[in-house]
């Protein structure tokens, strides 16, 4: 809150008192008419429509979070608005339910006050200060204490009970104890970790199932004539709120389509709203004809407007571009743009070889974009930090500081020929690609390098496989909408790529093989084998896969194959490190064949092959049934699978960037 800037507070305080206001004076002219239904005090009247305009966080969040938008930039503008509107909205409940504790008791000044104290108490002073000492005695990488997990749990029953006893909704008290505790690890992932299956599969399904019982449509009918008043305000807050928040999206700098969709999320209700109605009921504010209504056009309003959002936003349409933005078309003497994304330690290591033997020079230097990505877990709303500008903010984990400290002092030794800016990504794992993607394209990287969703962990003289949660699927997703072209590096042998004592960078002589069966992928990573070839401590043997027989495929594509190889010839022909070989094959066995033999007869410590399955499928035919992970394709997933005595070395496996029109621009050497 304290971070939002002046215009999305502006659109936050504005778009809860407009509605409230116009529709106060709406209201005032009809209230006459719901005198059968409810109460026409004024405080409850006000306590009516000072829920109906707010947006509840907590609603938009989990509809966010399930149509994949979170991280979207219109989504996490939706949810910063959502938290200052929840802010206002909360205040003026409980403002307005102390008006009406004193239209009964006279005692709405003792009630408000007490409240007051109460919510300053828990948000400034004590719960806070408590959940930094528990996060102090917590051992880094260690699980907190659980006596202080049921210690907070039972806090929520103790809160919830107070506010209960001074006239508040029970559910108000848990609101503002969850708003006081610091988000993140270790404390909010803890508790988050420890509450959600009991929360989310057991007590939110009987909760629901207490609204589904108050419902009563039939008592809705037979009370339709003196309901008709109530149900016209509510339309006209709707529309109210849904217009000014459509108004005063544009001070936003969004366009005027993006403005209608975030009021559009604005405007979403549930499970919240659902129980404001049984507190209401509760008290006896509203019956049971005017809270079936209000649930019934609550849910109504949802469902129609979720299938709205996903046919008119859809964020990965930005990314698919007709520039060129590959190794391949970007000219010598130019800087080429990398991201780098980091899961862990061990592919921190790896990203730095690799880096390294791409041969980044003062005449050809780097500018590597690296984003740490972290789960998002004990807090709602996901986080981009950018460290050059947030020097101080460090987000809690146990790999955090040590791979931003091998990041900085890794550009230091490398300002002549690298510059680095480091981001790191809190977020949910199925929404990281957009994170990815959005970077990729505002800073117009030609490269994304990603680790493979296995890592190689060495036990003494062996090796074990470990799975990275949520890569895989991650890694697809941008495959399939990345800006431009995209990598991904598969270390089968970590000792190889510098986890360990013997960097790669380091070693006398290493030896990589490109393998080249045509088409755009297979260009793209002969462009960067090219790069590697400079490299002194680099042999390279490009390796070209072709049928035996002249048959019928792709021309257009066997000649710009033809074009690439022969540039790629050329501007090697002195480079006695580098060897050219062409083998003819019948089907993907003597492709497989080929391949062990080359490796039997040289160890080779990097494969470097494109994504796509080349020019001419005879190539690789026979392989399809062995594909354990189809986002490497045929050949990437052989070689990832295959054993390291049978074919060693890491794979990196290459996509060159898809267009939306290819057809609209040349292709060539």
């Amino acid at each position: 809150m304290v971070k939002a800037g002046k215009k999305v507070w502006m659109v936050a305080f504005l778009g809860v008192t407009i509605p409230f206001v116009i529709t106060s004076f709406v209201f005032s002219y009809i209230k006459a008419n719901m005198g059968s239904l409810l109460q026409v005090h004024s405080a409850t009247s006000m306590i009516i429509f000072s829920s109906m305009v707010f947006t509840s966080f907590q609603v938009i969040h989990f509809i966010l979070t399930d149509v994949k938008l979170m991280s979207s930039e219109i989504g996490r503008l939706a949810l910063t608005i959502a938290v200052l509107s929840d802010f206002f909205g909360l205040t003026m409940v409980v403002v307005f339910e102390a008006f009406e504790q004193g239209e009964k008791e006279k005692h709405y000044l003792w009630y408000f006050m007490s409240s007051v104290f109460v919510i300053i108490s828990l948000l400034v002073v004590s719960l806070p200060q408590v959940v930094k000492w528990i996060n102090k005695r917590t051992p880094e990488g260690k699980s907190v204490d659980q006596n202080y997990i049921v210690a907070t749990l039972l806090t929520v029953f103790v809160i919830g009970f107070f506010t209960d006893y001074i006239g508040a909704a029970v559910g108000t008290g848990p609101i503002w104890l969850g708003l006081a505790m610091p988000n993140g690890p270790p404390m909010g992932a803890a508790i988050k970790q420890k509450t959600e299956i009991v929360l989310n599969y057991i007590l939110m399904p009987f909760a629901y199932a207490t609204v589904g019982l108050n419902t009563d449509v039939f008592a809705v009918i037979e009370s339709w004539n003196s309901l008709v008043p109530m149900f016209l305000v509510v339309l006209f807050v709707f529309f109210a709120k849904l217009v000014t928040n459509a108004m005063l999206a544009p001070f936003m700098e969004i366009s005027y389509k993006d403005s209608f969709i975030l009021s559009i999320m604005l405007s979403f209700k549930g499970q919240t709203d659902y129980f404001l109605c049984l507190h209401w009921m509760d008290l006896k504010i509203i019956e049971t004809p005017s809270f079936t209504m209000l649930v019934t056009l609550s849910t109504i309003e949802t469902a129609i407007f979720c299938p709205i959002i996903d046919y008119m936003y859809d964020p990965k349409k930005s990314y698919l571009i007709n520039i060129q933005r590959t190794i391949e078309h970007t000219m010598q003497g130019s800087e080429l743009r990398i991201l780098a994304c980091i899961y862990d330690q061990e592919s921190v290591a790896s990203l730095f070889s690799l880096l390294d033997f791409a041969n980044p020079t003062s005449s050809n230097p780097f500018k590597v974009y690296t984003l740490y990505l972290i789960e998002l877990l004990g807090r709602g709303t996901p986080m981009l930090i950018d460290h050059a500008k947030n020097t101080n903010v460090v987000y809690w984990d146990n790999n955090n500081e040590v791979i931003h400290n091998a990041i900085k002092h890794y550009a230091e030794a490398r300002t002549n020929t690298i510059t680095m800016r480091s981001f790191t990504s809190v977020t949910p794992s199925r929404t990281m690609y957009q994170d990815i993607c959005d970077m990729a394209l505002l800073y117009k990287v030609k490269f994304i390098i990603l680790p493979f969703h296995k890592k190689s962990i060495k036990d003494g003289s062996e090796f074990s496989t470990e799975v990275r949660p949520g890569v895989q699927s991650s890694n697809a997703n941008i495959l399939s909408n990345a800006p431009c072209s995209v990598g991904i590096l598969a270390c089968k042998n970590d000792d190889i790529w510098g986890t360990n004592s013997s960097p790669i960078f380091l070693r006398i002589h290493c030896q990589f093989v490109m393998l080249f069966l045509g088409g755009h992928d297979a260009r793209e990573a002969l462009s960067l084998a090219g790069r590697m070839a400079e490299h002194p401590n680099v042999s390279l043997i490009v390796f070209r896969i072709l049928p035996s027989e002249d048959r019928e495929y792709n021309k257009s594509e066997r000649k710009m194959d033809d074009g690439v190889v022969a540039c790629f010839e050329v501007q090697n022909e002195w480079n006695d490190r580098v060897v050219y070989k062409e083998v003819f094959v019948d089907n993907g066995l003597d492709t497989v064949s080929a391949l062990q033999s080359l490796n039997n007869s040289i160890p080779v410590d990097l494969w470097i092959v494109g994504r796509k399955n080349g020019i001419d499928s005879i190539l690789l035919k026979g392989l399809s049934d062995w594909s354990d992970n189809p986002e490497l394709g045929l050949i990437g997933d052989f070689l990832v699978s295959m054993d390291v005595n049978t074919l060693g070395g890491s794979v990196l496996i290459v996509q060159q960037q898809m267009l939306r029109n290819p057809e609209s621009i040349p292709w060539g050497c």
